[in-house]
């Protein structure tokens, strides 16, 4: 049987947006009869340069003009090397010594797809997905699995979609992908488990709030929403529920942290925070990703934290990556979305 394999790579940006594309990429190859390799490490900051149609797509709207897979080229940039004027492109959460004994950042946190190697790939017939190459650049839902578009990112098509008739079949499709094709690796589960029985209490309901707020300040058209408005929403759940609740907050930043610790620790029964490294500030200039204090332990707190909230029976929330991550793994966890009322959408 031939075999066809499509290389999926990753992208200088947050740990859950390029998980997030590669479950996109992963069901893409499913659907198309190709074998996903997942090679996180080098990649490119514009998703667009180099693909064939765009500059007719962008100056006319013509979508027949494209190719609609958009694969990398041996006429376009190469994903090992850097976009021009770039200083470098890969991923954030590479390091040299690499971590549990492993050199590409999928393996860092995750297992092997199936039981082909990116070796295997690379000797064989393949395509190269740079993470938004594969697919229409339209915003039509109807051809678009997470990403409604591939030209410019935003939104997810879940954030459309929430409270709609259609969220529910949308987030068990993408649960169904990512049960059937991601483990996580068992030595990060375990760190998980041990912290989850630890501090999570089997006979009260923990709900979940994530903060998202540093560089989210500069995220159009929403970006980052006053602290007040997540804690008016964690008043508001508290005020409806007759018996005492958990909350587990988790944040990029300690004084959102902070000041939510202050605002409810006579409110709830238990406040749960996981020991990671974040910013100071909630309007910090950057995330942690982009700071010198990124890289492979950063990525495992990152995905612990989202685990947990995964295991929240609500979640407070904006738009944020982590929190769709958290929604697909838990797709049946109830969700108060603030943008609704104090965004855009």
């Amino acid at each position: 049987m031939n075999k066809k394999f499509l290389i999926i790579d990753s992208r200088p940006y947050g740990l859950f947006s390029i998980f997030l594309h590669t479950i996109d990429n992963i069901k893409w190859a499913k659907d198309n009869g190709y074998i996903p390799v997942v090679r996180w490490g080098p990649g490119r900051r514009d998703s667009n340069h180099g693909r064939v149609g765009i500059n007719e797509y962008r100056s006319t709207g013509n979508v027949e003009a494209l190719d609609k897979n958009n694969f990398l080229t041996e006429a376009s940039p190469r994903s090992f090397g850097n976009t021009p004027g770039l200083k470098h492109c890969q991923c954030l959460y590479w390091s040299e010594s690499g971590h549990y004994g492993e050199k590409n950042p999928w393996r860092y946190y995750f297992e092997p797809l199936n039981e082909y190697t990116v070796l295997d790939a690379e000797n064989s017939t393949h395509d190269v997905s740079d993470i938004f190459m594969v697919g229409e650049l339209d915003d039509s839902l109807e051809n678009k699995f997470l990403i409604k578009s591939i030209d410019t990112y935003e939104p997810l098509v879940l954030w459309d979609i929430l409270g709609s008739s259609h969220e529910s079949t949308h987030r068990k499709a993408v649960n169904k992908i990512i049960t059937e094709h991601v483990r996580i690796r068992e030595e990060i589960m375990l760190k998980t488990e041990i912290f989850y029985k630890k501090h999570f209490d089997q006979q009260i309901e923990t709900i979940g709030v994530h903060v998202r707020g540093t560089d989210k300040k500069l995220e159009y058209p929403h970006k980052a929403l006053p602290i007040d408005a997540y804690k008016q929403a964690i008043q508001a759940y508290i005020n409806s529920n007759k018996k005492k609740v958990n909350l587990y907050i988790a944040s990029d930043n300690n004084e959102a942290i902070g000041e939510i610790i202050n605002s409810f620790q006579k409110k709830v029964n238990k406040i749960i925070v996981h020991p990671s490294v974040r910013m100071p500030k909630y309007f910090s200039k950057d995330p942690i990703c982009l700071t010198s204090a990124t890289g492979p332990k950063h990525g495992e707190e990152v995905l612990i934290e989202t685990i947990l909230l995964s295991k929240c029976s609500h979640l407070i929330c904006t738009d944020s990556n982590v929190s769709a991550a958290a929604m697909y793994i838990n797709a049946t966890m109830t969700i108060d979305y603030l943008n609704r009322k104090f965004g855009s959408r």
